[in-house]
């Protein structure tokens, strides 16, 4: 945490180089306070690397953290005030040369003399304080080490580890266990199966799961195979809509859509739920059951004797054995010592036991002790030792403080912007895939473009985290008076008691609401002057005093109460970051809100019915804007939105054949675009203008209806812009998107083509993909491509094909020969109408097509 003093000492070099007129009779109070912060973060970084449970040194730190926090306070007060009395104009510049040059003008404004006084007071107090704390660190050992360092704590380390979870082969002692579920499986018994594995935390039960779950899903024919996540503080009915998403596809989102809608009870889901699992046959995994109760209640998994199979994971043996008569309980236990050092040495970068030099074998014994021959600690560390030099003396100091390196950054990684150009979402990023790296964090699923999508984090990670945010004061799950970021979650027990009476926290500067409304809330964030980063879920909060909150950098609010409004004085948050706003009913402005003052945005985010009362006109004067999204079309695109220049999100909504030439126009000049939605009745611009958007990853058009045309038909796949990871086309012309230009884009992963509308034409397709064509390609969706009625594949196409849905293609005669070629298909869903050619085609091995399709491991065939 000796962050927090870095970053406070880096606030006061402009205040000491800028602000001069304002500083007359306390820029000396300033400086010593720059010099003592200077002083303190080398000894507290002295105290961070050479840990102690010494409780005196300890408070030392924790004393050294709050005065910093203090001397923040203090500092970015004075610069929200200046900054506002800066805006004020003229008047406000000739306020600041009275201050200095007549000071008796202060009678006329007395405001400006106040406040001078009381920061002169408050920094002279810190000082004194400051004074004492650094007086008193040879008590406790910690020698003064004079001027701090002028840069901050390291970075991460950068390791050529790439960003995967954690490969099959470094997981230990689990093959047996494996097998023993596949013999399970495949031993002829029809009975519903449950396979329980048990065991503490940090023994590989989600892994023992994950790997059968791979195996089985690659070799056996289930119609069904899903994952669910349970874990400790579930929410049964929001469970049972995960359960419901997950299983039925998109029948269940329909479902979920309904059941919001209050078109549907939980008891109707259950019941639909349940008999969707009678008609197929599932293998379904239930990672992190606490409670014998769970089965009862999820009681939709009945036994019809059709060769289903559900998986389950606990840390209780109780547990394990009370999931009905045909369970099979897999108790997991510790790895052998071998083992365990073989697979920290992996985790290091390194072969084996047998390949690691002898100097490294005895701290390496050491930290496989320390951590209990626990394999979740051991990834940890080893993903840590990683980042070291294979040398003796780095890995026996990791073996000397464990748990300090565990509980080290990233959490607070602002101070990394003072030494880099990168911009702070790059160095989040970056401290992500760090986390990821060391096996901290655990990446769930890689979107399409090459980032994260999803992360988890193993309950025993979390429970390490919060004790060393709770340690160093990082974060709170209590309101405590002096906390500075608080959560409040219902399910932590009744939020009107967690939130409690207490009506001011001048010293809050994170507040995260979720699943609460309550009305204590209001008070909570009314209490809260220094709030900068807000979220609630709910509207428990009082929106008209948002305007007032100066500090704020992050809001993201929803608005479900038709009686409210998001107040107009909200553009009056200059320093506002990220805006994220959804509102279900159309507010009552008689004007939109002016966005003319928040130069410093960088999202920009709007849901629901709000997108078209913001006025866009004046965004263009944030010039770090990054992300647009769910904005309203209009006349701001040619005006504003060539300005944009650092945009890497745009999505736009209601766009018209009017907006035409000034999208093509504009969006040639954001050169960063990484992601480009766009929705509306037309105006789309040719897809032969974005081709000089080098960075483009991830394109989506959807017309609203009929069929949308592009403009330029492109001559050549050249003419396409060729980085597209993602591509998304909802009721497009197919002529202006060639299946044969679109085949040499190497760089493809996803395809969802959706030709659904009223366009009754006669003629036809033909497909053709030629060998080399498509060789990135995993996910392939195609719904409604009325025309297509030949679909060619030649060998050496589709390479890496793992997913195709083929929905309502109702013109295609047969599947194409090829398909039986490609060995990555993994997942195969066919939605016919009947009467249409396909219906007899795919029958299971009667079906002429049938042969083509009977390697993929899951399979699906509606007919309609």
């Amino acid at each position: 945490m000796a962050e927090v003093v870095y970053w406070v000492s880096k606030q006061l070099a402009p205040i000491l180089k800028d602000e001069v007129l304002f500083l007359w009779g306390v820029r000396e109070q300033v400086e010593e306070m720059e010099r003592e912060l200077n002083r303190m973060q080398a000894s507290h970084e002295y105290a961070d690397s050479h840990p102690s449970d010494d409780p005196r040194i300890k408070n030392w730190v924790n004393e050294i953290r709050d005065i910093a926090y203090e001397a923040e306070d203090v500092i970015e007060d004075f610069i929200i005030n200046e900054q506002r009395r800066r805006r004020e104009g003229m008047f406000g510049f000739l306020e600041r040369i009275c201050a200095c040059i007549i000071p008796c003008m202060y009678a006329c404004i007395p405001c400006a003399l106040i406040t001078h006084h009381e920061v002169g007071m408050k920094i002279k107090k810190i000082n004194k304080k400051m004074k004492e704390i650094s007086d008193s660190s040879s008590m406790y050992g910690i020698p003064y080490i004079g001027e701090g360092s002028t840069s901050p704590v390291s970075q991460p380390q950068r390791s050529s580890k790439p960003l995967l979870p954690l490969e099959e082969e470094n997981i230990i002692g689990l093959d047996g266990e494996v097998e023993e579920i596949m013999r399970r499986l495949t031993d002829g018994d029809d009975r519903l199966c449950v396979i329980s594995i048990f065991g503490m935390a940090g023994l590989g039960k989600t892994t023992l799961a994950r790997k059968a779950y791979i195996k089985v899903k690659g070799s056996m024919n289930f119609g069904c195979f899903a994952w669910i996540d349970v874990s400790k503080g579930y929410d049964q009915k929001d469970l049972l809509l995960v359960m419901v998403k997950k299983i039925m596809g998109k029948m269940g989102v329909e479902l979920a859509k309904e059941f919001d809608e209050k078109k549907l009870f939980e008891e109707d889901i259950a019941e639909k739920l349940c008999d969707f699992l009678k008609k197929t046959k599932y293998f379904i995994i239930l990672d992190d059951i606490w409670s014998v109760e769970f089965w009862k209640t999820m009681n939709v998994f009945r036994d019809v004797k059709n060769g289903s199979a559900v998986m389950i994971t606990t840390r209780f043996e109780v547990v394990a054995r009370s999931v009905g008569p045909n369970s099979f309980p897999i108790k997991l236990k510790f790895p052998n010592s071998e083992e365990c050092l073989n697979l920290l040495v992996k985790e290091a970068g390194l072969q084996d036991a047998s390949s690691c030099p002898s100097a490294l074998l005895d701290p390496a014994n050491q930290i496989v002790d320390k951590c209990g021959r626990l394999p979740l600690a051991i990834v940890a560390l080893g993903g840590i030792l990683l980042g070291k030099n294979q040398i003796a003396t780095e890995w026996q100091e990791v073996a000397d403080k464990i748990m300090w390196e565990l509980s080290k950054k990233p959490q607070d990684c602002i101070h990394v912007l003072a030494t880099k150009e990168n911009t702070m979402e790059e160095v989040a990023q970056e401290y992500l895939i760090d986390l990821i790296n060391k096996n901290m964090v655990q990446m769930d699923e890689e979107d399409y473009i090459g980032g994260v999508a999803t992360c988890r984090v193993h309950d025993l990670m979390r429970e390490l985290a919060i004790l060393k945010a709770t340690e160093t004061r990082f974060l709170s799950t209590k309101p405590l008076t002096d906390a500075r970021r608080l959560t409040i979650s219902k399910t932590v027990g009744e939020d009107e008691a967690v939130i409690g009476d207490q009506p001011i926290f001048e010293k809050l500067r994170t507040l995260l609401a979720f699943n609460t409304d309550s009305e204590k809330l209001k008070y909570l964030c009314c209490g809260s002057p220094r709030v900068k980063v807000l979220q609630t879920s709910r509207c428990g909060i009082d929106v008209h005093d948002l305007g007032r909150k100066h500090h704020l950098r992050y809001l993201e609010i929803q608005i479900k109460n038709f009686d409210v409004d998001i107040p107009q004085n909200i553009s009056r948050l200059y320093h506002l970051q990220t805006l994220s706003i959804y509102v279900d009913h159309f507010p009552k402005y008689e004007k939109a809100i002016n966005m003319y003052q928040l130069r410093n945005l960088r999202h920009l985010i709007l849901s629901g019915l709000f997108a078209g009362f913001i006025s866009m006109d004046s965004l263009w004067r944030a010039k770090d804007l990054q992300t647009l999204d769910g904005i309203v079309a209009g006349d701001w695109i040619e005006s504003s939105l060539p300005k944009l220049t650092n945009l890497r999100t745009l999505k736009i909504n209601d766009c018209e054949e009017s907006h035409r030439k000034a999208l093509e126009e504009s969006l040639v000049q954001l050169k960063c675009l990484i992601t480009l939605h766009l929705k509306g009745k037309g105006g789309f611009p040719s897809l032969c203008t974005l081709s000089s958007l080098v960075n483009l990853r991830d394109m989506d058009i959807r017309r609203y209806s009929g069929l949308s045309f592009f403009g330029n038909v492109p001559k050549s796949h050249e003419e396409l812009p060729h980085n597209l990871n993602r591509l998304s086309l909802y009721r497009c012309d197919p002529n202006h998107y060639p299946i044969a230009m679109l085949g040499k884009l190497t760089c493809l992963r996803l395809i969802w083509i959706d030709e659904n509308s009223d366009d009754h034409r006669d003629d036809y397709e033909v497909w053709h993909m030629k060998h080399g064509d498509f060789p990135h390609l995993q996910v392939l969706d195609l719904s409604y491509v009325k025309r297509l009625r030949e679909w060619i594949i030649e060998d050496g196409a589709l390479l890496q094909l793992h997913s195709l849905n083929i929905f309502y293609c109702n013109k295609l005669e047969m599947l194409p020969a090829g398909l039986r070629h490609i060995s990555t298909l993994r997942e195969l869903y066919l939605t016919i109408k009947s009467g249409t050619p396909l219906e007899g085609r795919v029958e299971k091995e009667t079906g002429e097509d049938w042969d083509k399709i009977k390697h993929v491991p899951t399979k699906r065939v509606d007919i309609d």
